[in-house]
């Protein structure tokens, strides 16, 4: 019998802040790739994940969330990367919404990110919350008419519901087309940049307010020692120093905290120890600075 055609294609995952598309992308992959937070706006890098089957390949693309109204530079930064993704040359998109009535801004925003000409699946996700089955209806309703996708699809990102048919409708809409990539990666970032994210991660989860959003990791050494701990220097710079002071915590606490967490989350996607030290400066007001912005990917 002969084998099924080979396909693949790129798949970006669109959508606005917090609709849980880093969440679904590690769905989709089965492994943690993308941070995820609460916290809106925690996405700030186009990230590939590689999804290998017997007979296919997916390159999906996790983007930062549409932002609405830029407020800095940084802002408006992120805003690009979502409209440059809209806009590549992909051969489906998946647009993420939440199973809620939205706001004629976010339809507005939504049927930005939607290409005629790029096939698009809108993927309901959370459908694990405790909404009535109307008041979904009616939601989704809005989304088809402002959308016109070409498929729709209900999933959870976070129990995992769904995510099996989704796969599924990916592929059946893929190109037939050789791997695009090594079929043993899993990305086309390098260790160094995730243990970047992991940080950044651990600092969203353990400080509040603003301090997260000012925040940006730079990884400025990342050394692997043939039967010894990698060694890992990462700088977490902050606009202020107050938010300096908020990082490092009284004696030091917090910092040893951030310390320990970060290594067990770097640990854990490397699958080997490591010695992690962090150290917090001060670039003031950076999200506003160009070259700043430059210097830290952005």
């Amino acid at each position: 019998m002969d084998s099924p055609p080979f396909q693949s294609g790129f798949v970006s995952i669109l959508g606005l802040p917090n609709a849980g598309k880093s969440t679904l992308l590690n769905a989709l992959l089965g492994t943690k790739l993308s941070i995820v937070s609460a916290k809106p706006q925690t996405t700030r890098h186009k990230i590939l994940g590689l999804l290998n089957g017997p007979y296919y390949q997916i390159a999906f693309l996790d983007t930062p969330g549409l932002i609405a109204k830029p407020k800095n530079p940084l802002q408006k930064s992120l805003r690009r990367q979502s409209e440059s993704s809209a806009r590549e040359d992909a051969d489906l998109s998946l647009i993420v919404v939440e199973p809620r009535a939205p706001t004629a801004g976010a339809l507005e925003e939504l049927a930005f990110l939607r290409r005629p000409e790029i096939p698009a699946v809108l993927v309901v996700n959370k459908i694990d919350l405790p909404d009535s089955d109307q008041a979904r209806e009616a939601a989704l309703q809005s989304y088809r008419t402002a959308l016109n996708p070409d498929a729709v699809l209900r999933a959870s990102a976070l129990t995992g519901s769904g995510i099996p048919e989704l796969i599924k409708e990916v592929v059946s809409r893929l190109p037939q087309s050789p791997p695009l990539y090594d079929p043993d990666q899993i990305s086309d970032r390098w260790e160094r940049f995730f243990a970047a994210e992991f940080i950044r991660e651990q600092v969203f989860a353990l400080y509040r307010e603003e301090v997260p959003h000012a925040t940006a990791v730079v990884i400025e050494e990342f050394k692997e020692k043939a039967g010894a701990k990698d060694a890992i220097r990462a700088v977490l710079y902050v606009e202020k120093e107050g938010q300096k002071g908020i990082i490092i915590g009284a004696k030091g606490a917090a910092l040893r905290e951030l310390q320990k967490k970060s290594r067990v989350a770097v640990e854990r996607f490397l699958g080997r120890p490591v010695n992690l030290e962090i150290w917090v400066k001060v670039r003031k007001d950076w999200r506003k600075d160009p070259r700043s912005l430059n210097e830290f990917g952005y």
